[in-house]
Order: C-alpha cells, then sequence, then structure tokens
C-alpha cells in the first residue's frame, strides 16, 4: 500500500468495499461495477478497484501482469495525480494507493478525495440540460491540462465532472501520461474521444443540442489556448 503525503496510514479495509467502516455506495456513473463512494479516516473519497475491460477482460477481469511496484497501475496513477495536483490543475486529491500481488500477476486500488456535490457532463448530456458556460469551462480546462503535456488515458464524458459551484474537473486517469512537453497529435485525439462520447452518451438529445456542447467546448478550448 502506498499514501499520498499528509495523509493518513494506509490501511487493507480501506480498499474493502464490504467493510462497513467505509459505508461503501457504487458509483452509478461511468466505470465497470468497480467504484465506490466511501467514507473513512481519510474524509469522504471515491475507491476505485481496476478491472479490464473489451477482449482481454474474457482473460482475467481484475489481474495484470507484474512488472514491478512502478508500473503497478494504482501506483503510476497516485503519482500522476500528485504530479497534477502539485501544479494545480483541477484534480481530487490522491489519498492511498494498493496493489495485491500473485505470482506473475497483481490485483490493485485505489482511493481518491470525492468531489462534494459534483456530476458528470454525461448525466447533463443524458437530460438535455443547458449549461453552456459549464461546457467553455470544461474546454478550457482540458486546454490546460493538455498545454501541461498531459495525455488522457480515456477522456469521455463520464470523467469531467462539475461541482457544486459549477467548476469543472478532470477525474480517472488510469493509463494517462504526463509528458516532458504538449504534443498536437495526442491532444487532438483526445479531444475526438471526447467528442465521440458526447455524441454516444447523448444519443437521445437532438443533433442541434449535442453540435452546440461540442462547438462551446472547442470555443473554450481554444480561446484558453490563445491566453496561454
Amino acid at each position: 500500500m502506498l499514501g499520498a503525503a499528509a495523509m493518513p496510514q494506509p490501511q487493507a479495509w480501506w480498499f474493502d468495499s464490504a467493510s462497513t467502516a467505509l459505508a461503501a455506495r457504487p458509483v452509478q456513473s461511468g466505470g465497470r461495477g468497480s467504484a465506490w463512494f466511501v467514507h473513512g479516516p481519510f474524509g469522504d473519497g471515491v475507491l476505485r478497484h481496476y478491472r479490464r475491460g473489451g477482449a482481454m477482460a474474457r482473460l482475467s477481469q481484475d489481474r495484470y501482469l507484474w512488472g514491478g511496484e512502478e508500473r503497478v497501475r494504482s501506483v503510476a496513477e497516485l503519482h500522476l495525480l500528485e504530479a497534477l495536483h502539485a501544479r494545480e490543475l483541477p484534480v481530487p486529491v490522491p489519498i492511498a494507493a494498493a496493489w495485491w500481488r500473485d505470482g506473475a500477476t497483481y490485483r490493485a486500488a485505489i482511493i481518491i478525495a470525492r468531489i462534494p456535490d459534483a456530476h458528470t457532463l454525461a448525466s447533463e448530456l443524458a437530460a438535455g440540460i443547458d449549461n453552456e458556460g459549464g461546457w467553455r469551462d470544461a474546454g478550457a480546462m482540458i486546454a490546460r491540462f493538455h498545454a501541461a503535456g498531459l495525455e488522457h488515458g480515456d477522456l469521455n464524458a463520464h470523467n469531467i465532472l462539475f461541482d457544486a459551484a459549477a467548476k469543472p474537473w478532470l477525474i480517472d486517469f488510469d493509463k494517462s501520461h504526463l509528458h516532458s512537453k504538449p504534443d498536437h497529435r495526442r491532444a487532438k485525439a483526445n479531444l475526438s474521444r471526447l467528442e465521440r462520447s458526447i455524441l454516444k452518451v447523448g444519443a437521445g438529445q437532438s443533433p442541434t443540442y449535442l453540435q452546440r456542447v461540442i462547438d462551446t467546448l472547442r470555443l473554450g478550448y481554444r480561446v484558453q489556448g490563445e491566453l496561454a
């Protein structure tokens, strides 16, 4: 187990969603049924167990090849969150990471601080909510991450949150990388992935509404890029 600075020493039970002390509740938006809202000595958090998707899940849903501690997915994500948080980018505070090795494979989990009263961009799209200011701010936020050199591993509508003050946040940095300098090609691929997600999640809404979401995000991204 590995804890972030200024946090209590992690305990094994923190990562057990069945522990009554955590009062765990499933996170409904996104994921593969592997994330829970929890409360412990660290405060309010989100516990996430790493799960495979796609064809690889047929071989194993939660086991990965061991390649050393620094290559453990939860450890890599914890360190990345620490680096992004140190740059004052809007990410959840990292709390602790854990892994359980079994020979040549391991399982992993991470706990991050919960963003109070937050909802996802995906939930807005599904409900057809008008939030032009939030969409513009989300686009500007993504531009800041890209300017810092971030390549998000899964930029989609479930991984953009808005808190009670309508401030956007970015979450879920599994398989993400922080490069030494920004790269236009990687940034463009990230944005294309997000736009495909917007169209998929908002499939029940009108094409005009969805295009307005995308255009507003692009505007915020472009304006932030010009200011940088």
